[in-house]
């Protein structure tokens, strides 16, 4: 094996793999990332079994050949490398020297046979996803999945067909068992995607997917096999091995009797509840809403620390009301809103509470809240 790239191009494929290769997995090769020469580019992947990532990039081939290399320890070597081409050679035993500049590295690799092999593509046509689309319904929803890997139904997003008025959306669904984040996104041709059916995918996966997204202009191609949720842009495809567990019915813990309902300054909102949440107790991180006529003040207190209060303008016209939430949830909730506006729909200070844009009914976040004397 034996070719030539340029330093920021190595850089840029590297970049791109990070966040799959595995530095503690308990097989090591899962920690490199399976680097093949063509006879005019050079293929990168890596995987942790769950995702696959494969990039592409012509490069000046010299001898083809393959080698599975330590992922972060070549990353590291190509940032410190002089700018300019860099010469990749393959030495016996499973070694490979690595020279630019005056830099020369040699450093070594396990043989290619032992990393996992690909999956294949799924046989469907792929349809194509607006980029920010995705992006958008991943921030929306990816912070309520749940962190708890012994909830494995929970620790996925589930990703399904909406109809509505003629227009086929794509909706995500997070939930932690405290909260949940709906979100859809219009795709014309989704139902080539899902069909009838709701996938469960993993959130780490859907996280990559959202980078490739982010990867520069171009729309996602997305297809869907039984196992696996595949994505391609550009020089680079994603395989995201989906979950084999059910998820709840959400649609049965949906509110519907709550009746007092406060428009929010979104902006105004978001500050308050950061400046307040320095003050909010480390475990829980409670803060409190009191509603009351035209104001609402935000407030959280610690035992050991002190207290801290905000208020704010808002439109109400309910009952004065006293409520408590895990102030990361609310701020997670608002964070997905871009309107000016946050309407909240509360039945009482124990029940669960609605959170969404004012006019955009593409967003709903869901939040138990907590008791605070």
């Amino acid at each position: 094996m034996n070719f030539t790239v340029d330093r920021d191009q190595l850089i840029g494929l590297l970049t791109r793999i990070q966040g799959v290769a595995e530095r503690r997995h308990t097989m090591p090769v899962l920690s490199h990332t399976l680097l093949t020469v063509g006879k005019s580019e050079v293929t990168l992947v890596a995987s942790d079994l769950e995702i696959v990532v494969r990039c592409v990039q012509p490069v000046e081939t010299r001898e083809p050949g393959s080698i599975a290399l330590p992922a972060r320890k070549l990353f590291d070597i190509a940032k410190v490398l002089p700018k300019g081409p860099v010469l990749v050679a393959g030495k016996e035993g499973n070694y490979v020297e690595i020279s630019a500049g005056q830099g020369h590295f040699r450093l070594a690799g396990l043989p290619s046979q032992e990393f996992p092999e690909m999956p294949e593509k799924p046989k469907s046509r792929p349809v194509s996803v607006d980029s920010e689309v995705f992006r958008k319904l991943v921030d929306r929803v990816a912070s309520f999945a749940s962190s708890d890997e012994t909830r494995y139904n929970l620790a996925g997003i589930l990703l399904e067909k909406q109809a509505s008025e003629g227009k086929t959306f794509l909706r995500m669904v997070a939930t932690d068992g405290h909260r949940l984040a709906i979100a859809d996104g219009e795709v014309p041709e989704l139902g080539g995607l899902l069909g009838e059916r709701r996938v469960l995918a993993p959130r780490k996966g859907l996280m990559e997917i959202k980078k490739l997204a982010e990867g520069g202009p171009g729309a996602l191609e997305l297809s869907a096999s039984e196992k696996f949720l595949f994505a391609g842009k550009g020089d680079t495809e994603l395989w995201v091995r989906l979950l084999d567990a059910e998820f709840p019915d959400y649609k049965q813990v949906m509110p519907k009797e709550n009746q007092l309902v406060a428009r929010i300054p979104r902006e105004a909102f978001s500050d308050a509840l950061r400046r307040v949440s320095v003050m909010a107790p480390e475990k829980v991180h409670s803060v409190k809403l009191s509603l009351s006529g035209k104001q609402m003040e935000v407030s959280a207190t610690s035992p050991e620390l002190g207290e801290a209060r905000d208020l704010l303008g808002v439109e109400y016209g309910g009952a004065p009301v006293k409520i408590g939430f895990n102030g990361r949830y609310l701020q997670d909730a608002v964070g997905g809103i871009q309107e000016d506006v946050v309407r909240m729909e509360i039945k009482d200070d124990v029940s669960q509470v609605i959170i969404r844009p004012a006019e955009d009914a593409t967003y709903t976040a869901i939040i138990m809240p907590m008791r605070i004397y």
